[in-house]
């Protein structure tokens, strides 16, 4: 028997009779490395960066060749070569020695419970557990092994699923389901796996405890950094392709999906899909065409399992009522496909968009050519990429609720300060942010309220506008925590992108609002504060583009989006258009300044004087080049210009 080096929990070398024997640590590290290694053999350059990554190369090396001289001098008193040392590699000598995870190279084994059960056993502690890196190459390294430990297990875990059928095999399944949730708790498919498993034993809360209690402790040992970690870590949730497991009828899924008398079951979401009303006087001749096509989609949504879907009579009566929302109410109705035609003609396109009921959020929405000649033949093609479309929405909008219900009264006080967010006035802003706090007290890493804290910061900068650095600290703090805690959730992005703005950092912020529109691409209110980003960018034409984009998701459209329409058709010299969005505006108070430049840059003195008064009467202390020394922009001909017309009004 050979000398056998343990890797899983404590690093270690023992002998033949299974005693410890002392090596030096970096020796250990070493021999690790090689197993691992596919040549079993690494140059002596690569080795001492790979140990000593944070000192100068020369010191590295010679770093390097004093460990190797101590690991000679340590195999001579053992009387075993381990590794061969040349002047410029190090080859490992596996006849002379063994390691524990030697044998997961092999290919794993035909009877899939038995594989499972092995490396459930030899996964019982973490690569290297308890080795103190301080260097980054190791670090990473290490990391790296641990994550192709996890990924064999998971494999093995969903090959094991379709044929574990006894009790026995049911808890071997639980078992290496939770040594991979310790590890990531992010995982879909081992949340929902467990779930169900907790579910059927009648332990729903005892899995939520579990939940809550490894969320938190991966929480404590995050690091906030605002300019590295937050941006990193969701670059990796969008490279990361994750898979949701679809439990098989027989074996587990037998057991595991027959829910227990005991155990909670989520309601099956409801969709409408509601066809275009007829236009005035008919004039829509693709609307039979339309009509069928919705029908058709409706249809063929009939035979999923993860959504309840209305009959297309019901849905063409619904769609008839003036008072559409109390009859989906009352039909406990959860997601609404709205659709419309627009255009003239034969030259139509159809829009839909997917509403979720509860609290009017578009969660998707696209548009399709309705060509007469071509669209029968078109129509199931069509019909089917709304269907595609519109069930991996709702199965991913679902997947978000469940984070939302874990704590109701969490989401209760988070729902209460979005509504007073929704109006621009300091006092509703403060209002807002003491329900975001109260939710917190009941849900101390709940995502939505973080990202909400961080608005509301920001929001209450660029009302007040003087400039207040600290808010905008705080803004950009909540978001990275926001981050943290919910990375697949879109808000923290989202409010570190304005904070990011607002602070000077155009790049980074035009950087997290084009991951947060990527994350969320149908979400008007990221696409707007996107346009908004990029007018600060430079970049006013594309911002003009994004901003439309958001009006037509949000037809209905906040004064805040209207505001950046006008701000960027300022910058592209649209003065008069620049009007007319403020002109639609519910509050036009709030664009006093922006209306003053706007009209003197037209030449009307009178009307720009005129609102020149009205914002000194809101703001008696606004000074211009103060204010442009806070607000951010890229290059300094906006400044200027904006400067230009503000002066030009009698500021």
């Amino acid at each position: 028997m050979a000398f056998r080096l343990l890797t899983l929990g404590e690093l270690r070398l023992v002998d033949p009779s299974g005693n410890a024997v002392t090596f030096s640590e970096k020796g250990l590290i070493i021999l690790a490395y090689l197993f691992v290694h596919p040549q079993r053999a690494q140059s002596r350059t690569a080795l001492s960066k790979l140990l000593w990554d944070a000192v100068e190369p020369a010191q590295a090396y010679t770093n390097m060749r004093k460990s190797l001289s101590r690991i000679d001098g340590r195999q001579h008193e053992l009387g075993h070569q381990f590794v061969q040392i040349t002047a410029s590699d190090v080859k490992l000598n596996a006849k002379a020695i063994d390691c524990d995870i030697a044998g997961l190279e092999a290919p794993p084994v035909s009877d899939a419970l038995i594989d499972l059960r092995s490396l459930v056993g030899l996964f019982s502690h973490a690569f290297l557990e308890n080795v103190d890196s301080t260097g980054a190459a190791l670090s990473a390294w290490i990391g790296q092994q641990r994550v192709q430990h996890l990924s064999r297990l998971r494999k093995a875990l969903i090959t094991a699923i379709p044929i574990a059928k006894s009790a026995q095999d049911i808890a071997l399944v639980k078992d290496a389901a939770l040594r991979i949730f310790q590890h990531d708790p992010d995982d879909e498919m081992i949340v929902s796996l467990l779930a169900e498993t907790y579910s059927t034993e009648g332990k729903v809360e005892a899995f939520r405890n579990i939940y809550e209690g490894q969320k938190q402790k991966l929480w404590g040992n995050l690091t906030l950094d605002p300019d590295v970690h937050a941006l990193n870590v969701v670059k990796k949730v969008f490279e990361k392709q994750r898979t949701l497991l679809a439990v098989s009828q027989q074996g587990i899924g037998d057991q595991l999906g027959a829910k227990a008398n005991t155990g909670l079951k989520r309601p099956m979401p409801r969709l409408v899909l509601l066809p275009p009303v007829e236009s005035i006087a008919g004039r829509q001749p693709l609307l039979p065409f339309a009509d069928a096509l919705i029908e058709d989609v409706t249809i063929a949504l009939c035979s999923l399992t993860s959504v309840s879907v209305v009959a297309p009579y019901t849905a063409a009566q619904i769609s008839r009522q003036s008072d559409k929302a109390t009859t989906i109410a009352q039909h406990s109705i959860s997601y609404v496909l709205d659709t419309r035609l627009s255009g003239q003609g034969t030259q139509c396109s159809l829009f839909v968009q997917l509403v979720y009921f509860a609290n009017d959020e578009v969660i998707w929405a696209d548009r399709y050519d309705m060509e007469k000649d071509s669209l029968a033949v078109q129509r199931r093609q069509i019909a089917r990429r709304i269907s595609m479309a519109i069930t991996g929405e709702i199965e991913r909008n679902e997947l978000a609720r469940e984070y939302f219900e874990q704590s109701p009264t969490a989401y209760h006080h988070y729902l209460l300060g979005q509504r007073h967010l929704k109006n621009l006035g300091l006092p509703d802003i403060r209002r807002a942010r003491k329900e975001f706090r109260a939710a917190l007290n009941h849900s101390p890493y709940f995502a939505p309220a973080l990202s909400g804290i961080a608005r509301t910061y920001s929001r209450e900068w660029l009302i007040t506008a003087r400039g207040d650095a600290q808010l905008l600290k705080e803004a950009e703090k909540h978001a990275n925590k926001a981050i943290a805690a919910g990375q697949d959730m879109v808000g923290g992005y989202r409010e570190l992108g304005v904070a990011k703005m607002l602070l000077g950092g155009i790049d980074e912020s035009v950087e997290a609002l084009e991951l947060a529109e990527t994350l969320s691409p149908h979400y008007a209110d990221v696409t707007a504060d996107y346009a908004d980003t990029l007018v600060h960018a430079s970049k006013p034409g594309l911002a003009l583009e994004k901003i439309e984009k958001a009006i037509e998701l949000n037809p209905l459209s906040p004064d805040v989006y209207l505001w950046t329409a006008a701000g960027a058709s300022y910058c592209l010299e649209e003065y008069e258009q620049a009007l007319s969005y403020i002109e639609r505006m519910a509050d036009r108070g709030l664009a006093n300044r922006l209306s003053a430049a706007s009209w003197a840059m037209i030449g009307d003195q009178k009307r720009a004087k005129s609102f020149v008064r009205k914002a000194r009467e809101t703001n008696p202390d606004f000074d211009v080049d103060t204010w442009l020394t806070a607000v951010p922009f890229k290059e300094q001909w906006q400044k200027d210009h904006y400067r230009d017309g503000l002066r030009s009004a009698g500021f």
